[in-house]
């Protein structure tokens, strides 16, 4: 598929207003990510009683969800391909249609809003993150950090037509940081390097899809940058997680506070200090301007600590739980066809003494049959 055929695609796909409103509930998920059943809006599913309407409401977003995957607007995150499988807009999902979602009317009678109207969109996200997070904070709250994270944006962002969508996520996420009772756990782990380009990403993107739903995942820079390095997408691309990477952000006191595990590569003096909080440095090498093998190393290396972090995280809660995690046979990573590139193996674990090469599902052909096999998630995504 080429950009151009991914493109076309998204368009008809996205032709559909459901999947808009979709697509801006997800956007404003406090958790960043949900199931197709968390997703279902109250006025869809019917009286509680009802279980069929409910089931079949839940069997239609559970459809749209599956189309935005396929064009990779949405990507699955964790191993769980089933009815429990949970979803997050991908960055290219964001980039892409994140702002006319937010334009499109979220209920019967309401009218839909120019997406040059940042301010009127603004004030709407204004309104749908106050009552999403109304037990926690008021709406003067959210509103002065839904402009501040929107200033913030406009300084770094090159497409001002993004602006709106990227101050929806990140507000709701700085949101979620500051709102949740259990600052602290173990279970939110954040990953900080310089630019929020390459090696906090990977990290990101591999606790995603090893973990899911057992580990809340936020990364930052010392020093973003506009966009995530293109080689590093690259090298996620081929092994289906380029979907799970996010756009860079600024490293901020609420996302520290609430993380229980700072993990820093190569940023570790500047990264605000909590107590009660782990602090590891990981000695990585910066994989932006390296070629595609040295990007593959240190994908690799990323990879083999962050199954063992996982690993260390689930023993604390259940010390008989020994076992590091392991990835799913690539047939079963969400958007790749069964058996493309050839048989592959069930996946075991990495030894102990290191990491060892090509644990994640790598192909092997050439890049442009790469993006042919995987689809959306093997194209590079557009700004």
């Amino acid at each position: 598929m080429t950009p151009d055929e991914l493109r076309s695609a998204q368009r008809l796909t996205m032709a559909n207003p459901e999947r808009l409103r979709l697509l801006a509930r997800l956007l404003t998920h406090p958790a960043g990510r949900s199931t197709a059943a968390g997703l279902v809006p109250d006025d869809a599913a019917g009286e509680p009683a009802d279980l069929v309407a409910e089931a079949l409401a839940v069997a239609d977003v559970e459809q749209h969800l599956e189309a935005l995957v396929s064009v990779g607007l949405v990507a699955v995150v964790g191993p769980v391909a089933s009815d429990a499988a949970l979803y997050r807009v991908s960055s290219r999902g964001i980039a892409r249609y994140g702002t006319a979602a937010l334009a499109a009317p979220r209920f019967l009678d309401e009218p839909a809003l120019d997406v040059r109207d940042h301010e009127a969109l603004l004030d709407r996200l204004v309104d749908t993150l106050a009552a999403t997070f109304a037990a926690n904070a008021g709406a003067g709250t959210v509103d002065r950090l839904v402009r501040e994270c929107y200033a913030a944006l406009d300084k770094q962002v090159r497409s001002s037509a993004q602006l709106p969508a990227l101050t929806a996520w990140l507000a709701t996420d700085r949101l979620a940081a500051m709102t949740e009772v259990t600052h602290g756990s173990p279970r939110d782990v954040l990953f900080v390097c310089v630019h929020n380009t390459g090696r906090s990403q990977i990290a990101a993107a591999v606790t995603r899809r090893l973990a899911g739903d057992r580990i809340r995942v936020r990364t930052a820079g010392t020093r973003p940058v506009s966009e995530p390095d293109t080689m590093t997408e690259t090298v996620l691309a081929r092994r289906g997680l380029d979907g799970l990477i996010e756009f860079p952000r600024e490293l901020t006191d609420d996302i520290v506070r609430t993380s229980g595990v700072i993990v820093t590569m190569g940023c570790g003096d500047t990264c605000p200090v909590f107590p009660g909080r782990r602090y590891l440095d990981w000695p990585l090498d910066d994989p932006a301007g390296r070629p595609i093998e040295e990007v593959e190393r240190i994908v690799d290396d990323v990879t083999a600590r962050v199954q063992a972090l996982i690993a260390e995280i689930d023993a604390a809660d259940d010390p008989a739980r020994t076992e590091l995690p392991a990835l799913p046979a690539r047939s079963a990573v969400p958007g790749l066809p069964v058996g493309a590139g050839g048989p592959v193996a069930a996946v075991g674990t990495v030894a102990a003494a290191g990491p060892q090469r090509g644990w994640l599902p790598r192909l092997t052909r050439p890049w442009t049959a790469v993006t042919t096999a995987l689809g959306a998630r093997g194209q590079r995504k557009a700004r």
